[in-house]
């Protein structure tokens, strides 16, 4: 009787195993249980039945009859291999990266069928329960447990547009960053100090537009900001972005490094707690997107594919649900990995921003790439989409793709698309990791060139844009300060043209060769911060991706005692001291943004 009920546990084992298989098709909701209870069920069985099983009945052929059977042998042999292969896939898994990983899934896989096939010989041999009769049984008792269409095709996802705000999710359908850390630790450590995690409360400039932003429209209009900044907050139906508290004070984590707020959170309140920024779900479960900008992206929550335990607030069961998925994690791939990420459309849905009181275009970054060389999708060598700048590696000033995992123990591939998602913002990233802050700084250097000249006493200053694909800069153009630094000495050391300089007061001097845009109200006054009230383009001296501009300055000094020296410096800053000036009355503790030097040139001149 013992040896019926291992038989129908080995073919249940085999039956639930084949189920798994892509080929079959079954519905997610069933497959998820499915697993589990393979994994589980064929662990128990193995250790408590097969394993004393096997060992008792070696014995009994080997040492007391001495009875050598070559198919035993041979069903042993596989039966052994199936065992480790299984256990081998559910602790370490299957996640492409190493050789024993494939070698194991099919070993487990095919030899599950050499096994089933040896056992029903050795039961016609043995002349025990028919076949047939097993399987009807097996069969049965499964579709109780699986009645409508077991190999019925998945439906079609339902969508959630956050720009509509129709529906809402609840905390809980958010999943916490802090999950994905233990598979994904290294992307995990660039995004935690990234300018995509830290886009809210770490974010002081962000806090105080917002606040800005309904003083000025109403607290409703504050949504049009959390779209792409807080969509969690916005999809659970959060008017506004409130600041952390820690107790009864309020806190501020602009010097926090590595999402520590995001793992304390997960470890004391799971996933009750909301997370702010662009969190690896907001990005991950992303259906849909379009260039239109304002977060004119679907989101989609509720209805991804998750495994048992994917969700569990217990450790132990956390632990399981992560050994799920990597025994198979081709579903979990398929459920957080897109081609659309790839697209600059996709990209477009947040960095593009058209004023919902004006109309007029504020942010126009996909605009100007479509407009760019860099928009040649029949010439690969010169199409570059957003990604293969921001989330390529750089290293010694130069895009160096990184090889390596993007999962712990994953196939390795040869460019690595990292998150520290370098762009032009390297003050605030900077306050909290070194790596985040070069990567942008490297970004940034390969952006422009200089050459200098001087004719007829002027100064003629070329900036190319040569590595930017968009305006240089661009995003909140109004609020990027990228300029001229230029002084001229005559052979005595005395300073005959200067330009550029900072004022005691941290501003720039009026003369100042700046490339920026303008922005004015209907009655052409500068909007200042309130850049949503923008209706007339006032000045946008930037240079398009590809394009040159030339400053000239006239040398007001008759006679020059020659040779002449000039220094030319690219500078750039990424907020300009009168803004800082007004985040730091709320936010006593921030520093000024220092300025940077994209490119240098010194070139002497003789008459």
């Amino acid at each position: 009787m013992k040896t019926l009920f291992l038989k129908i546990f080995l073919i249940l084992m085999f039956v639930s195993g084949i189920l798994l298989w892509d080929i079959i098709g079954v519905k997610w909701e069933y497959y998820r249980v499915l697993e589990a209870t393979h994994i589980i069920g064929s662990i128990f069985i193995s250790v408590f039945l097969i394993i004393p099983f096997v060992n008792k009945h070696l014995y009994y052929h080997l040492v007391t009859n001495r009875v050598h059977s070559p198919d035993g042998w041979i069903f042993v042999i596989i039966l052994v291999s199936i065992i480790v292969t299984g256990f081998y896939l559910f602790l370490v898994g299957n996640r492409g990266g190493d050789i024993i990983g494939r070698y194991s899934f099919y070993i487990h896989l095919y030899g599950s069928f050499f096994l089933l096939f040896l056992l029903f010989y050795h039961i016609k041999k043995a002349k025990t329960a028919s076949s047939p009769n097993v399987i009807i049984t097996v069969i049965v008792v499964l579709s109780s447990f699986y009645p409508a269409g077991l190999w019925a095709k998945e439906k079609k996802l339902t969508h959630l547009k956050i720009e509509n705000s129709v529906s809402r999710y609840h905390n809980n359908d958010w999943t916490s960053s802090a999950k994905c850390k233990s598979c994904h630790s290294e992307i995990f450590n660039q995004w935690a100090d990234s300018n995509h995690k830290n886009l809210v409360s770490s974010n002081p400039y962000y806090m105080v537009m917002e606040a800005l932003a309904g003083e000025d429209q109403g607290d409703k209009f504050r949504q049009w900001c959390m779209g792409c900044h807080n969509p969690s907050g916005l999809t659970t139906g959060l008017k506004k972005t409130g600041h952390r508290m820690d107790n009864n004070f309020l806190a501020t984590s602009m010097f926090e490094t590595g999402a520590k707020t995001v793992i304390d959170d997960f470890k004391n309140h799971p996933d009750s707690r909301l997370e702010e920024g662009v969190s690896c779900v907001a990005c991950h479960r992303i259906m849909k997107a379009d260039s239109n900008g304002d977060a004119s992206y679907t989101i989609e929550l509720k209805n991804r594919k998750r495994y048992v335990f994917e969700d569990s607030k217990s450790t132990f069961r956390q632990w399981l649900g992560e050994k799920f998925i990597n025994a198979k994690p081709n579903i979990h791939i398929q459920s957080y990995s897109k081609k659309l990420y790839k697209k600059s459309e996709y990209c477009a849905s947040c960095h593009d921003e058209t004023s919902p009181i004006t109309g007029k275009k504020v942010v126009s970054t996909f605009k100007e790439w479509q407009q760019s060389p860099y928009n040649d999708p029949k010439n690969p060598q010169k199409h570059k989409d957003c990604i293969d700048c921001h989330m390529t590696n750089l290293k010694n000033g130069k895009f160096s793709p990184l090889k390596g995992t993007s999962t712990s123990g994953g196939e390795i591939k040869k460019d690595i698309k990292v998150h520290y998602f370098a762009g032009s913002n390297y003050f605030l990233a900077g306050l909290k990791n070194k790596t985040n802050k070069q990567q942008i700084i490297q970004l940034l250097k390969t952006s422009a060139k200089l050459d200098v000249d001087i004719k007829n006493n002027e100064v003629l200053v070329g900036v190319k844009n040569i590595g930017a694909g968009h305006h240089l800069p661009t995003g909140v153009a109004d609020f990027r300060e990228l300029w001229l630094d230029i002084t001229l000495k005559d052979r005595d050391g005395k300073i005959v043209l200067s330009s550029g300089k900072l004022q005691s007061n941290g501003n720039l001097a009026k003369n100042t060769r700046v490339f920026m845009k303008l922005f004015g109200d209907k009655s052409g006054k500068p909007v200042g911060l309130m850049f949503w009230r923008y209706e007339k383009l006032l000045k946008d001296t930037r240079i398009p991706a590809g394009k040159r501009r030339v400053e000239s300055y006239k040398i007001k000094v008759k006679k020059l005692n020659y040779p002449l020296t000039i220094v030319v410096k690219l500078n750039f800053r990424i907020y300009p001291q009168w803004v800082s000036d007004i985040v730091q009355k709320m936010y006593p503790q921030l520093p000024d943004p220092t300025v940077i030097t994209l490119n240098k040139l010194v070139k002497s001149f003789n008459k």
